[in-house]
């Protein structure tokens, strides 16, 4: 999953989150302290900051996994399965044309018809990547631009403060108990006092305030703002800047973060009551009042805890501050409770995700199944002389002298090619150098981990004396790295097959032919248990293949298929 989707679920699990919180902040609106109101948005700033974090027991997925799976298995099985395979060479390649969808065109490249509309879903993608880019760079200009405003302010303010003033900040900064050094500042170009600055804070007051209120009403300023950076609400302010930048796109995300900074103020008037003495709650609200009275106009600054953000919440704010309480047992226990449970849906929904990703990608990645395979100690399964009827769609068996197939239906390339297509590709292509070719085309089982059984049962139905053809199971490989090598061939091998030696002589041979192409390269790659050995135990030249992976072009692919086709013909030859 890369980061763009990454943001995408990130973004489905914070709405969900935001939802959940403000029903609670809701329900709860007078009942639980501001503070509280304000600390549970931690949830979801975790939350967008760290998507997936470790799973845990709960798992809320396996519904979706078991739909998924059976609605994947169902669409696959709609498809025609056509194993009985004509005599005449001339029908075969019509067929083959009509099934395998690849047209070769001028400039030689692979054109997929019954793809098209997987194509137009990356296409539609990569526009919606780019619009999400565009809009994240915007909003970084913009705030750029407004961080300049605010350092210009800064610069061209009043250093010179009152010594009344400088005396009130420092009784203040000893009655909130706080160590860091704080600059007073004066100026004529903010609207509502402020605190700015992150590592060197600075409390920014507006002329038209330093004009018109007394010295004790002042102290109730300073208290509301030093209060600001003694929770570090500036590191918050700025986390969601960030985090609005990220999730522009995302309406209910967006208001989530924008009323964290509401609640903030709500909670810190509660905190810069509790130190005031009894009664004077009232006087800290009546200066606010005049705060609004004097400040009018609302020029917010980006970087800053404005005193005054919304004029429209100040009569709410009023009301909160009437009601002061202190913080009791009661309270205490039920934002306990509260934080506890949105905290596990949380948990629980990143769980979840966690599981359906590694659903989807056991759909899509080959050499990590492979890779597992080597850790289980797989027997033959003791009914595999047993053909179900499910699994198998022939009439007639057919014998040919390479067989080629895909255990594994699922796997695409970059441009949305299926991997079954390759298959029907290579089957065409050595059909028109006149080798005796046939396509098994495998659909995709109920459960993933039964692929191999799966192909395995095709080629015993469909398939007469094959134990003496070549049996070719054709895979895509998967990467995370795009640096990696597009243009490659892996033949992998089984050494759990009671034949391994003879189909690593028959690699061997493969890969010799291969590399000397100059222009694909080749390796061997031997595991000790292969699930169901691979199918290599079939027969003694039986390999699993991996053409490419998934960063390879269409280009890429062809020249991997090329390569191996020629290789094939040359084996023949040579046997």
């Amino acid at each position: 999953m890369n980061f763009f989707e990454t943001t995408i679920v990130s973004s489905f699990i914070g709405s969900i989150i935001v939802l959940i919180i403000l029903s609670i902040n809701s329900i709860f609106r007078y009942k639980l302290n501001p503070t509280f109101h304000y600390y549970i948005w931690i949830i979801l700033i975790v939350k967008l900051i760290f998507p997936f974090g470790p799973e845990n027991s709960l798992n809320f997925s396996h519904i979706y996994q078991r739909v998924y799976i059976e609605n994947n298995a169902n669409e696959n099985s709609l498809k025609v399965q056509e194993n009985s395979i004509k005599q005449s060479q001339n029908s075969d390649l019509e067929d083959l044309k009509s099934k395998n969808s690849f047209q070769n065109s001028n400039n030689n490249k692979l054109t997929l018809k019954t793809n098209i509309p997987l194509k137009n879903q990356l296409h539609i993608k990569k526009i919606f990547v780019s619009l999400w880019i565009l809009g994240v760079i915007v909003l970084i200009c913009i705030f750029i631009l407004a961080h300049k405003k605010l350092k210009q302010i800064v610069e061209t303010s009043i250093k010179k403060v009152t010594n009344e003033h400088k005396e009130i900040l420092n009784n203040c900064i000893n009655i909130i108990h706080i160590k860091t050094k704080v600059k007073l500042l004066y100026s004529s170009k903010i609207s509502s006092p402020c605190l700015c600055g992150l590592v060197k804070p600075k409390i920014l007051i507006p002329i038209s305030l330093v004009e018109n209120i007394s010295a004790s009403d002042f102290k109730y300023i300073l208290m509301h703002e030093l209060i600001h950076l003694k929770r570090r609400d500036i590191l918050i302010n700025w986390i969601i800047i960030l985090l609005s930048i990220i999730y522009w796109f995302n309406p209910i995300v967006i208001y989530g973060l924008s009323r964290i900074k509401k609640d903030c103020e709500f909670s810190c008037d509660n905190n810069a009551i509790s130190y005031l003495n009894e009664n004077e709650n009232i006087q800290y609200g009546n200066v606010l009042i005049k705060v609004v009275a004097l400040c009018r106009s609302n020029n917010r600054l980006i970087g800053t805890t404005s005193m005054v953000r919304d004029n429209l919440e100040i009569k709410r704010r009023i009301i909160m501050i009437s009601k002061y309480k202190k913080i009791n047992f009661k309270g205490v226990l039920l934002s306990s409770i509260i934080v506890v449970i949105i905290g596990g849906v949380a948990v629980g929904v990143n769980a979840s995700k966690l599981n359906i990703d590694n659903t989807v990608k056991a759909q899509v990645s080959t050499f990590d199944n492979i890779a597992s395979n080597n850790t289980e100690d797989q027997t033959l399964s003791t009914n595999e002389n047993n053909i179900s009827n499910d699994n198998s769609n022939s009439v007639v068996s057919f014998s040919s002298d390479i067989i080629i197939y895909n255990s594994h239906v699922d796997e695409d390339y970059r441009s949305g090619i299926n991997v079954t297509d390759i298959g029907a590709l290579i089957n065409d292509k050595l059909i028109k150098e006149g080798l005796s070719s046939n396509f098994i085309e495998c659909k995709a089982p109920k459960e993933y981990t039964e692929s191999y059984q799966n192909s395995r049962d095709l080629i015993k139905a469909d398939v007469k004396d094959y134990s003496n053809n070549i049996l070719l199971d054709i895979h895509r490989d998967a990467v995370n790295s795009t640096k990696c090598d597009t243009k490659n061939i892996t033949l992998v091998l089984a050494k759990n097959s009671p034949y391994y030696e003879n189909n690593k002589v028959f690699a061997e041979s493969l890969l010799q032919n291969i590399n000397s192409s100059n222009e694909i390269k080749a390796k061997i790659i031997s595991y000790n248990r292969g699930k169901l050995c691979f199918n290599q135990d079939l027969s003694k030249n039986a390999l699993l293949i991996n053409l490419g992976n998934n960063m390879s072009s269409d280009s890429d692919i062809e020249k991997c298929v090329n390569a191996l086709v020629s290789s094939l013909k040359e084996t023949k030859k040579d046997s």
